[in-house]
Order: C-alpha cells, then sequence, then structure tokens
C-alpha cells in the first residue's frame, strides 16, 4: 500500500484501486491519502467516489495489521466498491487540518511544559 500522506500531508484526495477487503469489511486500496488511527491522533474521514459517479462516506480509517496497512471503513449499509475498482478517495481536509495543528501543539507542549509527557490523545477540537 502507497501511503500518499507521509510523502505530502497537505494531499486531499488520489486514485485508489480496491485491491481487498478485511474480514470485518473494511476496505484496502493500493494507496490512499487517508492517515488511519494511530499514535493518538484519530485517522482521516473523507468520501470514495466510484467511476459511476456513487459515493460512500469513509467513516473511520485504522492503523491495519502493520503501520503500512490503512483500512478504510464505509457507513454501514453502503455498497462498496468491487475489488479491482478505480475510485477517487478525498479526505475531509478541514477535520485534517485541525488534526495537524492540534498534534503539532501537543509536541510543542510536551517541549515546553517541565513534565513528563509520554503521549496525547488528539483531536480536532
Amino acid at each position: 500500500m502507497d501511503l500518499l500522506f507521509r510523502e505530502d500531508a497537505y494531499l486531499t484526495s488520489c486514485q485508489a484501486k480496491l485491491i481487498g477487503m478485511t474480514e470485518s469489511g473494511g476496505l484496502l486500496f493500493d494507496r490512499t491519502v487517508a492517515y488511519g488511527t494511530s499514535g493518538g491522533q484519530p485517522g482521516d474521514t473523507g468520501l470514495i467516489t466510484c467511476a459511476n459517479g456513487t459515493t460512500a462516506r469513509i467513516a473511520a480509517t485504522i492503523t491495519g495489521q502493520t503501520k503500512d496497512e490503512i483500512v478504510h471503513i464505509v457507513d454501514e449499509g453502503v455498497i462498496a466498491p468491487q475489488i479491482g475498482e478505480t475510485v477517487t478517495l478525498s479526505i475531509d481536509w478541514p477535520r485534517r487540518l485541525n488534526l495537524m495543528k492540534m498534534h503539532t501543539a501537543c509536541h510543542i507542549l510536551s517541549v515546553v511544559c517541565p513534565f513528563p509527557i509520554t503521549g496525547a490523545a488528539v483531536t480536532e477540537d
């Protein structure tokens, strides 16, 4: 899986091919712009747009079996694309930007505060 957010945190969409599904129905693509929940930071949400124009909301993205695998969770009852189908993945950019700002603020606070800080739970608020 090509994790495009590692190279460009400001990339908001990409073309991707559905390459598999998890046992619980999560979608696995050959590439993604979506960051998966990890290290106290929530994963991205967004939209999957199929070639025929239908859309599915990405309710969450989580880290899979390794940090190199991002699982895209769609809303229940939504028809997912077919294996091998190429779609457009788009993240909720205003939410991502807020999370990036909060993540940076947590790192700054951990340097400024004279207390042992081992981690932080980041939210968009």
